[in-house]
């Protein structure tokens, strides 16, 4: 397992959490720690629980027992400081220039010049969503999100549609770039997407974390990514 972080770097942790829909478990018992910047993956297959702990993080739900923190406080409490990055598709009449409108709109944090470099990096096209391809309404979410100037940066599938060539480009220049300013949560079922990039692996299967390394700790074990996702998931 990784070294724990100390109190003065620890920005968000939960404890024995367990989150159930109806009679369904879809977290069970997960205790994490996520200090500050770090880049994390979170590998699962789909449904392995992925997507309701980061929306438990972002305080979009609450356990059904253990404990959420971040920042020191409740996670609803401390949305102002969390970018949140969902699956879900963005409008169709959602145009860059009306997604700077939006942003700015409802978080302070947003930087309209980092938004601009991000458009420009991501070579996210000046027109509607409903003209643009998967691909680049992922990079337009994307450059949405990104440009906020927030602590904990919750990234929840951030490349699906975008091509592979281009996914590696994307992922290798934002991970460095955001781990020095804030801790970095991005979730893939695409194990590729994380061999070489983050700082730590958590691996989750049927909503129970089943390995929790540091790179350092991947390598040592003498597997890639890919292998330690099928050693450890199958």
């Amino acid at each position: 397992m990784s070294n724990g972080p100390t109190a003065s770097d620890l920005l968000a942790r939960l404890e024995a959490v367990s989150k159930r829909y109806g009679g369904k478990e879809g977290l069970h018992e997960v205790s994490l720690e996520l200090p500050q910047g770090q880049a994390i993956g979170l590998l699962g297959l789909n449904g392995a629980g992925k997507t309701t702990l980061l929306k438990l993080l972002a305080g979009l739900l609450v356990p059904s027992q253990g404990r959420v923190e971040v920042l020191g406080g409740r996670p609803r409490a401390m949305r102002a400081h969390v970018a949140y990055l969902s699956d879900a598709e963005t409008y169709p009449w959602l145009s860059p220039a009306d997604g700077e409108r939006l942003m700015q709109g409802l978080y302070p944090d947003f930087n309209r010049v980092r938004y601009k470099e991000l458009l420009a990096f991501l070579e996210v096209p000046a027109r509607p969503s409903r003209s643009m391809s998967r691909g680049q309404r992922a990079r337009l979410r994307l450059a949405m999100v990104l440009a906020r100037e927030a602590r904990l940066f919750l990234l929840d599938e951030p490349l699906a549609g975008i091509d592979l060539i281009s996914r590696d480009r994307i992922l290798k220049t934002l991970v460095h770039q955001w781990r020095e300013e804030a801790t970095l949560v991005l979730s893939t079922h695409e194990v590729a997407e994380a061999e070489g990039i983050f700082d730590r692996a958590v691996f989750l299967k049927e909503g129970r974390v089943v390995l929790d390394a540091s790179a350092e700790e991947l390598r040592a074990r003498g597997r890639s990514v890919r292998e330690t996702f099928v050693e450890v998931l199958a």
